[in-house]
Parts: structure tokens; sequence; C-alpha cells
């Protein structure tokens, strides 16, 4: 299981995105070498080891979640995880727009992005209760793609 280093630390800038005022940071041990390189050859910050960062100065909405679910799940209960997931959609916009884009490796990268996703609500702290988790997830694999080219 993984584990965040820190807690969000950003500023609001309206209307809808936050600010990064410090790097987050995510280790998580369970992926795989292959999928480490994966991530690294489409820009994603990460080390050999599964450290994904996100660098102070990234702007991020948190998560997508409609205002009407918020009583549910809102933003701030997977907020480090979906700021995570916002980086790795980030760098899966900027390999779709390119010339060597292979639609195989960025359809493998965005099912991993999103099980990174759900890796990381499960490792936050305070827990996030499965009944949040798996919705969020679910939500994530059935509307990411728009987002995510």
């Amino acid at each position: 299981m993984g584990v965040f280093t820190n807690k969000i630390i950003a500023e609001f800038t309206p209307p809808k995105t936050w600010k990064l005022e410090e790097d987050l940071v995510f280790i998580e041990d369970s992926l795989t070498k292959d999928e480490i390189e994966l991530l690294a050859n489409i820009g994603v910050n990460i080390t050999d080891s599964g450290t994904i960062t996100c660098i102070r100065g990234m702007k991020t909405d948190l998560a997508s979640t409609p205002r009407i679910v918020w009583g549910l799940i809102s933003p701030w209960d997977v907020a480090r995880a979906a700021i995570i997931h916002d980086h790795l959609y980030a760098k899966l916009r900027l390999y779709y727009k390119t010339d060597s884009m292979v639609y195989s490796t960025w359809k493998t990268v965005r099912a991993l992005s999103d099980r990174i996703f759900l890796l990381g609500m499960k490792s936050s702290d305070p827990k996030v209760p499965s009944w949040k988790i798996y919705p969020a997830y679910w939500a994530v694999r059935a509307f990411g793609r728009w987002s995510a080219n």
C-alpha cells in the first residue's frame, strides 16, 4: 500500500482551481518496473522506486465531483489521490497530442492512472470509507476517458 508524505498545501485560485504551494508526494511500492517506465516515458514525475511527485505550482481542480453528489463524496474526501490522478492525466493528455502517440499505450497508462487513484484513496489518512472509494474509482473509469484525451 502507498503512502503520502505530506498534506496538501495549496492556494485557491478562482473560479475552480487550486495551486500547490508545496510538492505533493505519493510513494506506491506495488508498481512494477514496467509500469514505472511506462509512466516515466509519458512524462510523469516518478522515480525508479515508484515515488510520484506533483510539483509546487501545479494547478488542480481536486476531484471533478459534480456538486449534487458532494453530500456523499466531496472533493475533500479524495483530494490527495485526486491531485496525483490530475498529474497523471495531465501527462496523458500531453502524450495524446503527440505525433508518437500509440493508442494501446494511452489506454494502458489511463487504466494504470486510474488504479493509482484507487491506491491513493486506499492509502489516505484519515481513511476514506470503501463506500466512497469504489464509486469514485468507477466514475473515473467510466467517464475519465474524455478528460484523458
